[in-house]
């Protein structure tokens, strides 16, 4: 991946010359001590692929920077970071676009983490969109798709192109909108990596977090080995889809063991949101309309109903 631009915007100077001293050597830097300086520089320069903003700042806020700058660049990753860890800032700031978040102090090895995640996001919704420029056209004539099914491999680079392939469909049916594609696209990112890495590989939370906390490289080494080791190796996951012009009906099915589902995080607790095990399913919660799992666990239907125009 070529060199990653990021908006650090805090309005505490001393914050801004840590992340400046910590990342200087990995990221291009962009300093902000405001939403209002953030947006002049947005509005002035296109190499910005990530921001990493606080929430609450005098002048322009977190939620007037992101609602101004993904007008302009709908594909420009948001990560929040909250001084108090309020629940309600939190949330406002994921339905307006965010896709991460944070809470002071906060560790710079998952941070990074999360800002290399962004820039992956980055460059996949940028993709996406040319792609769905050139397939717009035959789209228009889809009236329906029942049982669309995929048998996938573990492959974790999939879930991308399949949840940016299902969403335009979705959005050719009128499901999706501008406004709502890439985080829908998003959540389907999350299931379907869930199904592969915590289903059929039984990549336990716990282990997930130890190994990326050693580092990235650890984390996909034990990711390939269990591709190729016995009893994962053979395991697929199922995706049902089924849309209509009132909504896209997923079925997300793994061959694992399955789990307890009474451990869900609960979205509503604020404490679950800053947990650094179980996001995803809580961005899946957040991104999705409804989301269903089996008694096993091991099957989970998510549900997209079509909104009217302007909610």
């Amino acid at each position: 991946m070529e060199s990653i631009s990021v908006l650090f915007v805090d309005d505490e100077e001393g914050i801004r010359a840590t992340f400046q001293r910590r990342f200087a050597n990995k990221f291009n830097i962009f300093l902000a001590p405001d939403g209002l300086v953030a947006a002049h520089l947005l509005d002035s320069n296109d190499q910005v692929q990530i921001v990493v903003t606080d929430i609450r700042m005098p002048n322009v806020d977190g939620f007037e920077l992101i609602r101004h700058a993904r007008a302009k660049n709908p594909e420009l990753g948001f990560i929040v970071v909250s001084g108090h860890g309020d629940y309600d800032d939190v949330v406002r700031a994921m339905r307006l676009g965010a896709r991460n978040f944070f809470r002071k102090p906060y560790d710079f090895a998952e941070l990074e983490h999360a800002i290399r995640t962004e820039a992956e996001r980055y460059i996949l919704l940028q993709e996406d969109r040319r792609k769905q420029l050139r397939e717009r056209e035959t789209d228009t004539y889809l009236v329906g798709v029942d049982n669309l099914t995929y048998l996938i491999p573990n492959d974790l680079e999939l879930a991308s192109t399949i949840a940016f392939r299902l969403v335009r469909v979705f959005e050719s049916m009128g499901v999706c909108n501008e406004d709502t594609r890439q985080n829908t696209a998003l959540g389907l990112m999350e299931l379907i990596i869930n199904a592969i890495e915590h289903g059929n590989l039984e990549m336990a939370g716990d282990t997930k977090i130890q190994l990326k906390s050693s580092s990235e490289a650890d984390y996909l080494d034990e990711i390939a080995r269990r591709k190729h080791a016995l009893p994962f190796q053979d395991r697929v996951v199922k995706i049902v889809a089924t849309v209509s012009d009132s909504k896209a009906v997923v079925r997300i099915e793994d061959e694992g063991p399955g789990f307890d589902v009474s451990r869900i995080p609960d979205p509503t607790d604020p404490a679950n949101l800053f947990k650094p095990s179980g996001r995803g399913i809580l961005l899946a919660q957040m991104f999705m309309d409804e989301l269903r799992f089996s008694d096993g666990g091991n099957v989970v239907t998510a549900v997209k109903h079509k909104h009217p125009p302007g909610v």
